[in-house]
């Protein structure tokens, strides 16, 4: 159903309210409400719900600095939840990437998936610098033919800001994301085939033998399997949350490179500007009617809702959240 941007927002804040103060539900908000407007629905709102919402975290402390350089930081994140700690990363992450040149900020201890990478790599991005962002989660993934779970869904973000809006790239290593899962089984429908196997490591269609089994890299291929080994290092094994375990810290890594660096910030902006022109101009196969960059439908997605005012939420979502 369609609801209003700001009333979103406020069933959001009031539910976040009775746990958090204020500031905090603000930028955990800011994360959520950016990946309902932007089309991605179970990045959003639908983190407050379910058997594990963040509104039920209960944090172990506060989010702390244990060490730090003039390009780096590591962050224990108290068990708060994820797009706190993230937020609070990215700033890091920004504020050095710009003094330094290139910095990289890392989070341990922090609680439930960071959300949509996109929105972190382009807070970075549109500030005119290059934002890579991955996470880590407790393993649901299997990785080169293996049965066991080994990796999490471990997603990956790029930004590179242009003369345009920033080209965004948004992937999970996993042929589905964790809550993918979650949405078949409280909807009662199957998953695609060749995207899980069972306890057994029969392919399976079921999502809930699925979450007892293990999801497939995308493309079942060995290169999928291989990026997520890289992101369990760099966002599990760097900055000292798990790997390898079905249960565990949750972890994050943050890159802010400056173009500025090397060939400025100007002449790269207009580098991949002019990139994204050739490939949208390119020849296309037959029945084709348009090439699409990776970002673009969200982009659209979130223009199309700041310009309406409206987001839309399934029902049974909403229901879930505090009333207001």
């Amino acid at each position: 159903m369609k609801i209003t941007i700001d009333e979103l927002r406020a069933k959001m804040l009031s539910t976040l309210g009775e746990k958090f103060p204020l500031p905090d539900a603000e930028r955990i908000v800011e994360v959520l409400l950016w990946a309902d407007m932007a089309g991605v629905p179970t990045m959003g709102v639908m983190k407050l719900t379910g058997t594990e919402p963040l509104q039920d975290v209960a944090p172990l402390h506060a989010i702390e600095i244990e060490r730090e350089s003039p390009v780096s930081v590591l962050i224990n994140a108290g068990a708060n939840p994820a797009p706190l700690a993230s937020q609070i990363a990215t700033d890091y992450a920004l504020e050095k990437g710009v003094s330094s040149g290139i910095s990289i900020a890392g989070v341990h201890n922090m609680f439930s998936s960071t959300a949509a990478q996109a929105f972190y790599a382009l807070r970075i991005a549109n500030a005119g610098l290059i934002g890579i962002v991955q996470s880590r989660t407790p393993a649901s993934t299997t990785g080169f033919v293996s049965i066991d779970p080994l990796f999490g869904t471990n997603p990956i973000a790029f930004a590179f800001p242009t003369t345009d809006e920033p080209l965004v790239f948004d992937m999970s290593t996993s042929a589905m994301m964790w809550y993918g899962l979650v949405l078949a089984e409280s909807h009662g429908k199957d998953i695609p085939v060749e995207i899980a196997i069972d306890s057994l490591g029969n392919p399976t269609t079921n999502p809930t033998e699925a979450m007892n089994g293990a999801l497939l890299p995308f493309a079942q291929g060995h290169k999928a399997a291989g990026l997520a080994l890289i992101v369990e290092i760099l966002a599990g094994a760097l900055p000292g949350a798990a790997y390898g375990q079905i249960e565990g810290e949750w972890g994050a890594s943050f890159i802010a490179i400056d173009p500025e660096t090397l060939i400025g910030r100007d002449e790269f902006r207009k580098r991949c500007s002019d990139l994204t022109r050739k490939i949208k101009s390119s020849r296309r196969q037959t029945g084709v009617n348009g090439i699409r960059l990776p970002g673009d439908r969200s982009a659209q997605c979130y223009q199309e809702s700041v310009r309406t005012g409206m987001v839309d939420v399934e029902e049974s979502v909403l229901a879930e959240l505090a009333y207001v």
